[in-house]
């Protein structure tokens, strides 16, 4: 045992650095009209804008104090997406330079991670997972003359998909959070014979949620201080994984984030602690194992659920995967949640109208996408049947006239739900006609309509309508 009576711990920080890509939330059907760039449509027209301010609030300060901290000795990791990287390549390339400085550096680590920050690791085929994978090594490869071994897999749960993809790929430890995985950070743990750190969750938000604040009891938070908590911290290791934009810009200069970066190595130094490689540290006998990561911090809303399961289906119906592999952005998904978990990110607290309201033009972007798609698409019948439809279209289940809770947005969806809808429910819809219309008008399958017209059985209409969906699925293959 090591921590408070005994050795300080080793600590292990690692950044995030990514800018994620925001929706245009004024977008409708009729601005996309005779236009070909689809993207420039979709998400914000202020991107390069936005990220223009992160550098300078807080990718440029904080690379610069890093790369003092780097030359005195400080060891550290960064986890960098494909998409900032591309974006800084093509927009600010001095800023991409001098993240290559501290990328190089022989006391940095640079993290494997999902090409697009994405959220492909929760789908049931690994297949995207482990393409953005490979994409993001050969970029950093090419960019830095590196090919991580260590992969940073925060956002969420690691399963045993991700874990057979991550060690077939040369992956040989994985960073997870510690919302998931519900064990004591202060160890390395293996997870399907994988190598696996836990981030701290309470020394994160010490950082990334509390530091601001002025009511906090331990305000201000001083890099001695901190130190000391880290030094007592049970265990051989903490683990942090911190969005690099709170730093400067999520939390402001003022506050004073940037001298409590600067001042934190010597006075973990002077507290006895050692900073390491994540890499290095995964080498620490294992003090268990994880057999499962999702725990409650992970779970999703239904709205969240909803958008991942249309995302899955879409990436065989768009004609466009670079415009879908935006969309896979986690910060898509955490923005329709009224409360996400923040381990090292800032809070994210919203009234459910906003959560919606973002559900909402994410949804009506993947439609508008897919609906593009079905031109060029083998079956262009299928792809329309199989779209999902945004929220003003969506069939909402209820029981005479009060919705019970959920809403379909696509055909699959309809089904999934149709296996634990009350029998009540469905001969309700069924005797209104409601499944008969909302398929033939809203989705626009009048054969399916035909056929689910007068059945009032809910598993026989569960079986009809998966049938359907499976056939259509074999016209595109």
């Amino acid at each position: 045992m090591t921590g408070e009576g005994s050795n300080p711990p080793v600590f292990c920080l690692g950044f995030d650095i990514h800018y994620p890509c925001r929706l245009n939330p004024g977008f409708r059907p009729d601005l996309a009209k005779g236009k070909r760039n689809l993207k420039d449509i979709y998400f914000s027209p202020d991107m390069r804008e936005g990220l223009g301010w992160a550098i300078e609030t807080s990718f440029r300060p904080a690379t610069e104090i890093l790369l003092d901290l780097l030359d005195e000795g400080f060891k550290c990791a960064l986890g960098m997406s494909g998409v900032v990287l591309e974006r800084l390549e093509k927009w600010y390339p001095d800023m991409l330079d001098l993240l290559s400085r501290a990328a190089t550096h022989e006391n940095a680590e640079v993290l494997a991670q999902t090409y697009y920050h994405s959220v492909a690791g929760l789908f049931a085929d690994p297949q995207e997972f482990t393409d953005e994978l490979l994409m993001h090594r050969d970029l950093t490869s090419d960019l830095f003359g590196v090919a991580p071994t260590t992969f940073v897999h925060t956002d969420y749960p690691i399963t045993p998909a991700t874990a057979e993809a991550l060690t077939g790929s040369g992956i040989r430890a994985a960073i997870i959070e510690g919302a998931a995985a519900e064990r004591d950070p202060g160890h390395t743990y293996t997870y399907r014979d994988l190598p696996v750190l836990v981030t701290h969750c309470d020394l994160s938000d010490d950082i990334a949620v509390r530091f601001p604040r002025r009511e906090w009891d331990r305000w201000p938070l001083m890099a001695d201080r901190y130190a000391e908590w880290i030094s007592k911290s049970p265990g051989e290791s903490v683990t942090l994984y911190l969005d690099y934009r709170v730093f400067g810009d999520l939390i402001g200069p003022e506050t004073g984030i940037l001298e409590f970066l600067r001042a934190l190595p010597s006075a973990l130094a002077d507290a006895g602690v050692r900073t390491m490689h994540p890499s290095d540290a995964a080498n620490n006998p294992p003090h268990g194992i994880i057999d499962d990561t999702a725990g409650p911090g992970h779970q999703r809303s239904i709205l969240q659920q909803s958008a991942l399961e249309a995302l899955e289906d879409a990436g065989s119906l768009v004609a466009d995967p670079e415009i879908w592999r935006y969309l896979l952005d986690t910060d898509h998904i955490r923005r329709m949640a009224m409360r996400s978990t923040t381990c090292g990110r800032p809070l994210h607290a919203v009234s459910h109208q906003v959560a919606h309201n973002y559900f909402a033009a994410f949804m009506r972007i993947l439609s508008h996408l897919e609906e593009r798609s079905a031109a060029s698409a083998r079956s262009q019948r299928a792809v329309l049947s199989l779209r999902c439809v945004p929220p003003e279209f969506e069939f909402t289940f209820s029981s005479h006239d009060r919705p019970v809770g959920y809403a379909a947005h696509n055909l699959q969806e309809l089904a999934d739900m149709l296996e634990f809808t009350p029998d009540d429910v469905v001969r309700y819809h069924a005797e209104r006609g409601d499944f008969y219309r909302w398929i033939g008008e809203v989705i626009g399958d009048s054969k399916l309509a035909k056929e689910v017209q007068d059945i009032d059985d809910r598993i026989r209409l569960r079986t009809t309508i998966q049938g359907r969906i499976d056939s259509l699925w074999k016209r595109l293959r």
